[in-house]
């Protein structure tokens, strides 16, 4: 046994696939290119520092190609968010608003509206949104749901409430199902989920019909609070009105159910999902994963992780872990002291490309080294 257990802990080979993995991320250097633009979006995604990105933002900014490259365009502010400096985002933005070259459609427009809310400047969203009329665009409730998503994204709860009450009048936009759940999951978010539940009952004479979203948006409100009993009501509550229950319902039901330690219950609903033809999603799984290693079962953890990697929908598409399910596993086997499978785990995230989180691959250096000592004495015994 010790020695099936020594071959198992390649020690070595882990720390090379580790060193391989910082080795590729510590590589910057752009490819060269004899497209212009395409050479300064290669710099723009190695570039540092924010005074030198701007400068290759702007230098390509009048290329079309340029306006559609939305990665590059998000690339560009979360590295001027993270380095603070709303300047040099308000000088990006802006520039690219008021640039004749760059389109005016609405598509557009609200992308800088959401990146000015992705980097925490809701101010300067509202301003995006106000200056549409000017630059010739149209708004629709398509506008008036990214100005809402934006004041929900920075959590300024009242300023939505005020701009939903004021949309009709003031910008002549009536909002329809998709600004209620804007508003549905600020209330239910914001501990107000009684609130969003009456908001539920009001719609309807507003000419706008509840769908089973907004439901699923309240009952995870009520998931959030930690209220259970109004929960389960709220779940009989949809039942009575014979919504029929989504892939997001039966989410919040396992959430539910892991949130109070019963993460067995919680995976017997996979089954019931598929005798409704529901196909459980990344969230059904990793909610699971999640639940089973907050009870320190990571036996049953790894067998929903087996379990969502060969699940197969009718379309023979699958789900796929990502790296929020590594790392919940791999804690969680640190965590056990199972050091051989949290190899494997390590191994598999390292093979996708993530890089797991130092303080839980420290963990497991340390076990490793500490498990191998405790085998290489067993043979001098």
């Amino acid at each position: 046994m010790a020695a099936a257990l020594r071959r198992s802990l390649r020690i070595p080979l882990f720390r090379r696939h580790f060193s391989a993995l910082s080795t590729a991320a510590t590589a910057t250097s752009p490819s060269p290119s004899s497209d212009p633009i395409s050479a300064a979006k290669s710099a723009i995604r190695s570039e540092s520092d924010p005074d030198r990105l701007v400068s290759l933002f702007e230098s390509a900014a009048h290329d079309p190609s340029f306006y559609d490259d939305r990665p590059i365009y998000r690339l560009s502010i979360q590295k001027l968010a993270r380095h603070h400096r709303p300047d040099l985002i308000e000088r990006l933005l802006e520039g690219a608003k008021s640039n004749p070259d760059s389109p005016k459609s609405e598509g557009f427009l609200l992308r800088l509206l959401s990146l000015y809310s992705e980097a925490g400047m809701p101010d300067h969203a509202v301003r995006t949104f106000e200056a549409m009329p000017g630059l010739g665009c149209r708004r629709t409730e398509r506008s008036l749901c990214a100005l809402l998503s934006a004041f929900l994204k920075n959590g300024c709860v009242d300023r939505l409430q005020d701009v939903f009450d004021r949309a009709a009048d003031e910008y002549g936009i009536a909002p329809g199902i998709a600004s209620y759940n804007v508003l549905l999951r600020a209330l239910s978010s914001s501990n107000k989920v009684e609130k969003a539940r009456a908001l539920l009952d009001e719609m309807p004479d507003m000419g706008v019909e509840p769908d089973i979203i907004c439901y699923n948006t309240v009952l995870d409100g009520y998931l959030k609070k930690g209220d259970y009993s109004g929960f389960h009501e709220f779940l009989e509550e949809i039942s009575r009105k014979k919504f029929s229950p989504n892939v997001g319902t039966f989410n919040c039901r396992i959430a539910a159910l892991c949130a109070q330690g019963k993460s067995f219950q919680a995976e017997e609903l996979l089954d019931v999902m598929k005798s409704n033809r529901i196909q459980p999603n990344r969230s059904s799984f990793n909610t699971l994963i999640d639940g089973f290693h907050k009870e320190g079962n990571m036996d049953s953890a790894m067998k929903v992780f087996e379990r969502m990697k060969g699940f197969k929908r009718p379309d023979d598409t699958g789900v796929s872990p990502d790296f929020k399910t590594y790392t919940t596993l791999l804690q969680g086997l640190v965590e056990k002291e199972e050091f051989a499978r949290g190899v494997e785990i390590c191994k598999e995230c390292l093979e996708k490309k993530w890089a797991p989180p130092f303080e839980d691959v420290k963990r497991l250096m340390d076990g490793l080294m500490k498990s191998s000592r405790k085998i290489e004495e067993a043979y001098t015994l």
